[in-house]
């Protein structure tokens, strides 16, 4: 008697979806709050902060600082160092919590929904702009310009090599590299 054929086949999509749905299913009952990227492939876990307010801040450095050749995940590394000082210090995840905030508002005001929701780029920066000195802004200007830019995963996707030191500095690495002149 002939045995039926009882193999899957499984595409990589199918493979991903299937992942990325038990992940969450995981991640949603253990409680943990996490940023899902825009593909769904990739998450942040949160220590202080909300999927929400993760995702405002996710935006406003991704306004700050705009690569578009940039994914998410190297966007995430650079607020993740803000969100593990928030976890420690009470007052910084305050200052986070009322910048949110206020951010939401104001965009609120003018196209009725969130900051991380609308897709208005000309209400994002205008919000942006009004709240430039305040200390939220300095605070995420400072505390995310570092790890992004300090990203080697960033390096690569602005083509850039690494520091030369190591091996004797620019001069015989990279110094006549200029093809773009």
């Amino acid at each position: 008697m002939r045995q039926p054929d009882r193999s899957i086949t499984l595409s990589r999509r199918g493979l991903l979806q299937g992942t990325v749905v038990t992940g969450a299913a995981v991640i949603l009952l253990n409680g943990t709050p996490l940023i899902l990227g825009k593909s769904g492939a990739w998450a942040m876990e949160l220590k202080a902060l909300s999927p929400d307010q993760g995702a405002a801040l996710m935006r406003f450095t991704r306004d700050l600082f705009p690569h578009d050749q940039l994914i998410d995940a190297i966007y995430a590394s650079a607020i993740a160092p803000l969100d593990e000082e928030a976890a420690k210090d009470p007052k910084t995840k305050a200052l986070l919590a009322d910048g949110i905030a206020d951010l939401d508002a104001r965009t609120t005001k003018l196209d009725g929904t969130r900051f991380a929701d609308t897709k208005i780029e000309t209400t994002r920066i205008a919000v942006m702009k009004e709240i430039e000195g305040s200390p939220f802004f300095s605070k995420v200007y400072g505390s995310t310009l570092t790890p992004l830019y300090n990203n080697r995963d960033a390096w690569k996707k602005f083509g850039f090599e690494g520091p030369s030191s190591p091996y004797g500095g620019y001069l015989h690495r990279g110094f006549n590299d200029l093809d773009w002149l």
